[in-house]
């Protein structure tokens, strides 16, 4: 059988377990749980995957799934990742499949992911017969914020089931168009970092700001010269954004507080500019607080690694997407994506690659309307199966 061939049949595979596959999807999305806390979507991973004849291995890194199917001949192991958990985000799609959990919401796609991934699972175990070597499903916690690729690491997953590649994918509604997929050889996602501060000044009432140290005045400076760190002081041909995402003080319109607070995230994409950012954010906080007689203590904490895509895996990858998709429906990125992505944990220890897959959608993801069109679940699934069957 020919691979293009073999894209037909896949596809056909999917779509006739399509309303599984959207069935899955759907109640992932009404009960969505935080980092750690996805016992109800582990339990149904779990389930299902049994009922395909798997060895499944559950409470991996707290609530982790991990299966195996066995092929028939000999291989390589192939390992095929999806996230599992939610967003504390309240959410505001008015799906009739909407979050049954107050203030959480998948609106990260990750309900989509873990779908496709039994999808694929169930194409696979189809196919056991004529399949070579190993497939390893993982199903990850706490991808959002909580470094749940990392914890799985620590719990033994490639101890217990070795692999030889590991492949990821997002899917990513008004990114990447539909019927594409997206991807980069080396570095694919930029290093995640946060910082906060906190100005601690002393309020008072506002007819007398001479008698306080205002915080709030001297937050509105903090603002204005962080938003020159990346304009002023970092080569332009080196990536980095810095973007304030919480700025909050005081509960009165007739009060001036004694406290206010910053938080915002870092993205750089090589270790100087990681360095000089944080060094950076912590003088300008010195200078600022000196400049207005308050204290500002600031906290630089590091996340998420960047994504590294290994080269050679990665180029086979795309020249089975190139047979999968179509030439025009493979986008090779030529700079770094700068979102970030735990998945950078696996790739550090063993050879990986991830894809973006496009969809339609209605906002884009971490928004409280956000979803997208169900048809990429179908392709999805078919894809992830055609390129373990394909990757030797």
């Amino acid at each position: 059988m020919t691979a293009m061939k073999g894209t037909v049949q896949f596809l056909e595979k999917a779509r006739q377990i399509k309303e599984k596959i959207v069935a899955w999807r759907r109640a992932i999305h009404a009960h969505p749980e935080l980092a750690y806390e996805e016992h109800r979507t582990a339990g149904l991973v779990a389930d299902v995957l049994r009922r395909f004849g798997l060895e499944v291995a559950e409470g991996i890194a707290g609530t982790g799934v991990v299966a195996r199917l066995r092929g028939a001949k000999p291989g390589l192991s192939r390992g095929l990742r999806a996230d599992m958990d939610a967003l504390p985000i309240q959410e505001e799609t008015g799906l009739p499949f909407s979050s049954k959990n107050d203030g959480i919401m998948h609106a990260c796609c990750h309900d989509g992911h873990v779908a496709m991934l039994l999808g694929a699972a169930s194409i696979l175990a189809g196919m056991a017969d004529r399949l070579e070597g190993e497939v390893i499903f993982v199903f990850q916690p706490a991808e959002e914020g909580g470094a749940g690729a990392q914890a799985m690491i620590e719990s033994g997953l490639f101890d217990r089931f070795p692999m030889d590649a590991l492949f990821g994918h997002h899917i990513m509604p008004l990114v990447v168009p539909a019927g594409t997929v997206m991807t980069r050889k080396g570095l694919f996602t930029a290093n995640s970092d946060r910082f906060e501060m906190v100005v601690q000044g002393h309020g008072g009432h506002a007819s007398m700001p001479h008698l306080t140290r205002d915080p709030v005045a001297s937050m509105g400076v903090l603002i204005g010269a962080i938003n020159t760190i990346t304009s002023r002081n970092i080569d332009p041909f080196a990536p980095a954004v810095i973007s304030i995402g919480e700025a909050s003080a005081g509960s009165s319109y007739n009060a001036i507080p004694d406290k206010a607070v910053l938080r915002g995230s870092v993205r750089t994409t090589d270790g100087n500019t990681r360095e000089l950012v944080s060094r950076r954010l912590s003088e300008v906080a010195e200078g600022v607080g000196k400049a207005h007689s308050v204290e500002i203590d600031c906290r630089y904490r590091r996340g998420y690694p960047g994504l590294f895509n290994d080269p050679g895996l990665t180029g086979r990858a795309l020249e089975l997407a190139k047979i999968y998709w179509g030439e025009k429906g493979v986008i090779e990125k030529e700079t770094p994506f700068m979102g970030s992505e735990d998945f950078a944990f696996f790739a550090k220890v063993l050879l990986a690659c991830f894809f973006m897959i496009g969809a339609e959608g209605t906002a884009g993801v971490h928004h409280p309307a956000m979803t997208f069109d169900e048809s990429v679940l179908v392709n999805g699934a078919a894809w992830e199966a055609f390129l373990i069957a394909e990757y030797r």
